[in-house]
Parts: structure tokens; sequence; C-alpha cells
């Protein structure tokens, strides 16, 4: 039977049958329904030309929680953990109820013959799909709809090729596995160590490691120690020439001064010339194509936009406009099957980029560093569909992100970008002393690709210490070994070391994508982009989640911990908080979803793992005491006598730690002065113990 709230009945003999397409959204079930001519409207489907089309609304179906598995799980006790379920049953919740009555409905009539999954082709689509099959207790034929762009030929073609379903059950098991394991490790361990320290505290598979990340280095930057130094700058221009040229002398001197000023003295008085020069060729090929982390990386630095953002202009531009392919990728090339179609994608894009489009563009075959089938996993890199964007209502920052992949894309035809970076010593002779000074300089010799490139509105403002000391410059042309050489200025400048930079989320996006390695750009492997955090569609929500539970503020562009997120991961273990194991469990997943591994021993391990950490849980980190919002109780009930100057020496050496949090100090010195303190420490579930 149809919802009975439907405001339009099929209108079929009892021999026809209908195929029920159930699309991720809204929005692309109805593209699919002008596509098959199903036009006519129902409450929650649409339906026609022997197609119904009903939509999810995201999850309308979900892992159930504790108590609904195990009402003895409802309570937090210790005696309950872990909480290791031998089933894993479904359960819909109100705010999705009406619809998944609608879906369950459609998919169970007796009028619907089979099944069309057409959620995102991906593995989170792949789990909304099976989740809502699943509770709705249905049981017909599947196909599978497998299309990376939501235009009208992408979807027609799509759904002359629709494959089993069975062939990606693979992707299922994976989609599960991930699903089950946040459940294990989220719901023991954030009740494991809330009971532990007697406050709330959510500790996630990836959430957790990625956390650390920020606080190692938020650490780094508080117990950083600046050293002063100074540094002597001269003022060069060749004799006879009209441009001059900076350089730095060549070795950091001591702060008194007393020897910077003696430099800077011989400088304006000695004989200058040009001792040594040499340049060396760089060259850098056109970047890869857009994957999702690097295309959200690239707006960060631009644009200051966060990964969420980001994504977010990326879905518009995908679902609604229409205007780019599949944007939850982690593929930087394209597959041979989609390299004819360029030459038609460039004649649209190419019209605002004409006098920097290289001859050949969108004509000539891309080699294997863009058409590489070995290298393209569930989607191909994020390119632009052949839909003109000229009727098209973008806002600004829609039409920013599309006019980044259009670029990239362009960039693909281009030649090298070629340029020398000379290094140039300049010395100085005083009678016996020569004082010797470096500059650097690059000069383009081939703009290629780079006629493409972006670069940001606003430079990296310089430090107050003015630290340019290591920045390139334009060198004068007719530098050459022997030149004399002027010495225009001399002076002495007091600098700082600096202290590392906060993660912005585009780095912090780099760091999840390599577990925590440091690598650069070059160093970027496959091999390495299976062991990261998170997948690219999941990585900017896992940000916004610890941005919500307030672990981690944005300041600007930059990402910094608060005393929360620090001492989460002060107390967690170290397994919890470790990169580079939540980097092995993404990688077994990955083989899961290639069919090269099971589902089965993945779970097992993950169930050992909360055992061995709920166990752990009873005895607290030995590196790691409790520190609730005020002064550990540990703490202040040594045994042995404390002297007041010795209490940053007790607090580091006892338990770890580099400095007291806001008002411990204070507590700590009132204890051993002998007098009374009142600690008010929270418990987690809205009352406080006062001691």
């Amino acid at each position: 039977m149809w919802p009975s709230h439907t405001r339009y009945h099929l209108q079929v003999s009892a021999a026809q049958t209908n195929i029920a397409v159930l699309a991720e959204k809204p929005s692309v079930a109805r593209d699919i329904a002008r596509v098959l001519g199903a036009k006519t409207s129902g409450d929650g489907f649409l339906h026609g030309n022997g197609y119904v089309i009903t939509w999810a609304i995201g999850h309308l179906a979900a892992l159930a929680q504790p108590h609904e598995i195990n009402p003895a799980w409802k309570q937090w006790r210790r005696d309950t953990l872990p909480m290791l379920p031998d089933r894993w049953p479904l359960v819909v919740y109100e705010r999705t109820e009406k619809q998944f009555e609608v879906v369950r409905k459609i998919l169970t009539s007796e009028k619907i013959s089979e099944i069309v999954c057409a959620t995102d082709a991906g593995r989170e689509g792949e789990l909304i799909f099976r989740y809502i099959y699943e509770a709705a207790k249905c049981a017909k034929p599947v196909r599978r709809l497998w299309i990376s762009s939501l235009t009208a030929e992408a979807i027609r073609k799509g759904f002359e090729s629709l494959k089993p379903a069975a062939e990606y059950d693979s992707l299922a098991d994976a989609a599960r596995g991930r699903s089950r394991a946040d459940w294990l490790v989220g719901m023991n361990l954030s009740r494991a160590y809330s009971i532990t320290y007697n406050e709330e505290l959510s500790v996630g598979r990836v959430q957790t490691p990625t956390l650390a990340m920020v606080v190692e280095r938020e650490m780094a930057i508080r117990n950083f120690v600046a050293e002063e130094y100074m540094e002597v700058h001269a003022t060069f221009r060749p004799k006879n020439g009209n441009e001059s040229y900076r350089g730095v002398f060549e070795k950091r001197l001591p702060t008194d001064g007393a020897e910077a000023k003696a430099i800077a003295d011989r400088a304006r008085t000695g004989q200058a010339l040009v001792e040594s020069i040499e340049s060396k060729t760089q060259r850098q090929e056109p970047p890869l194509l857009y994957d999702l982390t690097e295309l959200q990386r690239h707006a960060n630095r631009l644009f200051g936009f966060s990964a969420q953002k980001t994504l977010d202009i990326a879905q518009v531009l995908y679902e609604k406009h229409k205007l780019i392919s599949y944007p939850r990728t982690d593929s930087r090339h394209l597959s041979q099957d989609v390299a004819p179609t360029l030459p038609r994608i460039v004649k649209t894009i190419e019209k605002p980029y004409l006098d920097k489009v290289a001859p050949g563009t969108g004509t000539r075959p891309l080699g294997r560093r863009f058409i590489d089938d070995t290298k393209v996993t569930d989607h191909h890199a994020i390119i632009p569909t052949p839909i003109s964007p000229e009727k098209t209502s973008m806002s600004d920052d829609e039409r920013a992100i599309y006019d980044l992949i259009c670029r990239r894309l362009l960039s693909a035809w281009h030649d090298e970008h070629i340029w020398s970076v000379t290094k140039v010593i300049s010395a100085i002779r005083n009678g016996r002393i020569v004082d010797r000074y470096q500059s650097t300089g690059s000069l383009v010799q081939q703009a290629g690709w780079k006629v493409l490139d972006l670069v940001p509105a606003k430079k990296a403002r310089k430090d107050k210490a003015g630290d340019d000391s290591t920045a390139e410059q334009v060198l004068p042309p007719d530098l050459a070994r022997d030149l004399p050489l002027d010495v225009l200025d001399a002076e002495s400048l007091r600098k700082k070391t600096r202290a590392p930079k906060r993660f912005t989320e585009g780095t912090l996006l780099t760091a999840m994508e390599t577990a925590g390695k440091t690598l650069d750009e070059k160093e970027l492997s496959d091999a390495m982009k299976e062991t990261g955090l998170g997948t690219p569609a999941t990585r900017a929500s896992i940000i916004e989640v610890l941005i919500k539970r307030g672990y981690i503020v944005r300041e600007g562009k930059a990402l910094e911990a608060t005393e929360k997120g620090i001492h989460l991961i002060e107390v967690v273990h170290a397994e919890v908080k470790s990169p580079a194991m939540t980097g092995q469990w993404e990688a077994f997943l990955k083989r899961i979803q290639r069919g090269e591994a099971h589902l089965g021993p993945f779970l097992k391990g993950i169930e050992d793992y909360v055992r061995d950490v709920v166990g752990k849980t009873k005895r607290p980190p030995s590196q790691t005491a409790p520190a609730p919002a005020t002064v550990s109780a540990n703490f202040v009930s040594s045994p042995q006598p404390v002297e007041i100057g010795t209490l940053s020496e007790t607090l580091r050496k006892a338990f770890g730690f580099s400095s007291f949090r806001a008002n411990q100090e204070a507590v700590c010195r009132a204890v051993v002065e002998g007098k009374d303190v009142l600690l008010v420490m929270p418990t987690g579930s809205g009352k406080s113990l006062c001691y």
C-alpha cells in the first residue's frame, strides 16, 4: 500500500510494476526524476513513467544508542564497560520518522519490483542506503547508480549502466566498519574517561588523535623560549650601477651588540666586491587536479575559507548548479573514459581565461600525470562539467571555488614553471678582516602554468622583528664575480627566534591526511594517504566537532587548542591519541573496501583495543594525573613538604606538566602556606563536589 497521506496515487494495473529509486536528498531526486520522466508529485516522492523516486534526508536510520541495545547500559557505570554489542540494531528517530515511513512503504510495496540505490556514490552514501534498506526489512533486488556528476547526460548514462548492488558489498562492509568502530570507541571511551575524572569528556576514534596534533603544537608554542640575537644588514650597489640589493652577515651575533656594531662600522669603511655568484634553475610541473582535501587546503590559504565552508560550497556547485563533478573524492587523476569529455569541458569554461590558455588546451591529449586509471578510486578528480556557468546565479564565494577548479584543469596543458635562484656572497675587506654577506634572489624564466595560479590577496604580515633575512629579492641583472661594489648602508638589528606556527585548517588537513607525519607536497604519496585520519568527506566535520565541543577555537586563520582540549589530551592514554594507530585503522577500512580484507577481524581488533583502554582507565596514565577545572587532589595531598619556590619544578618532575592552568598555582601556594582552600570539582552530570 502507498502511504495513506500521499496526495497522488499511481494508476497502474495489477500486472504493472515500478522501479523505486532512492536518492540521498530531495534536490538530487528531482534531478533524477526530470531525466526519467517522473513528473507527478507525491508527499515525499515523485512518480511516473514506471519509476517512483523518493529520498532520504541524510541518515533516516542509525545505530541504536547503548540503552536501546541493552537497558543495563543506560547508566554510566564502570561495571557495564566495555559495551560490546553482539548485534547492531537500527533505530529511526522522531525527526526523520515521517520520511522514513514514506520510503519504507515504497520499498516494500507489492507494486515495486526492484530498487535503484541512488544515494551519493561513496562510503557514506552506501551506508545511508544500506541502513534504510535494512531498517525497512526490504528484500527486493537492488541495482546501484554510480555517477560522478549530476548533469542530465551523466544521469542518463548512469541508468544505462546500473550494476548489481552485490558489487558494492565491500564498500558497504567498510562503511559499517567505520560506523561501528566509531560507536565502540566513542561510546566506551567517553564513558570510561568521564567516570574516571568525574567530568564529561568526549573521546572519538578520529577526533581525539586530530585534537592531539593541535594540542602538541600548542604546547610547543607555549614552551617555546625565544632566543635573541643580532644581525647585520648591508645594502650594496655595483659601482656605476643604479640598482641596489641587500645582504645579511653570514652568522648570528651576540645580543650585547658590540660585535654587531663593530661589523657594521667595518662595512661602512671597507672595500666591497662580489666574491661568488651561483645560480640554479628550478622547475615545477603543473599541479595535479583537485581532490577535496587539496581544494579545501587551497581555499583556506587563498580566501581563509574553513574546510566545512569549502565542502558546502562544492556541494552546491555539484548538486544545485551541476557545474562540477562529485566533490568528496580522494583522487587527483582522471580515468581514460573521462578524457574524451575534456575538449567539450574546456570549450565551456575557457572564455574568461583566453589570454592565459596554452596552445592545444583541450585538444592535445594529457599524459599519465593526469590521466591514470590506476590512481582513480571511487571517483576521479574534481573538474568542471560541460554545463555553462554563464546563466547560473552563483554567489561570490561559489564563483571563487568554481574559478579555482577551472584554473586547475586549464593549467594541466601548460608548460613547467621555470625560475632561477641566485645566491650571491658579497665580501667587505678591512685590512686582513673579510666580512661576508649573503643575498638570495629569484628570476622567473618561464611563467608556464603559473599564469593561471592565484596568490593570496594579503601577504603574510612580517613579525615585529621584521625578520626578512631569508627573503628573496630581485637582484641587479649584471652581477658577476669580482665586481666592485659600493656599500650604501649598514645597520645592526635585534632579532628573535620565532615559535612554531599554529595549525591553519589547511595545514591541519595535511596533517590529518598524513596521520601527523611531516611531509612536504612532493613527498605526499598514495601509500601515505591510505593511513590518514578520516576521509576527505569527513575531515571538515571532525574539525567542526572539535570546535563545537570547545576543544579548539578559531583565531583568524589559526586553530588554537583550549584548556579543555589540552586537559583531554593530558588524561587519555597514548594509544587513544595516536594518529598513527587511527591511520592504520583507516588503511584497514580501505582494504575492506577493496575486498582485500574482511569486516570481522577489523571489528575484533577494535573490540580488543576498547577492552584494553577501558581496563587502563582504572589506573590513570603514569605521566598524567587527574586535572579537573581546579587543582588535582593528588597534588595537594602529597606527603612530602613542598618549598614555595619549587612548585613549578615539582609540577614538572612529578606530574609531567610544564605549567599551571588558570588559578591552580594560587591554590597550591595557599595550601603549602597552611591556609584552607575550597575546591569545587564538576562531576560532568550537572553537579559539583566541594572539598
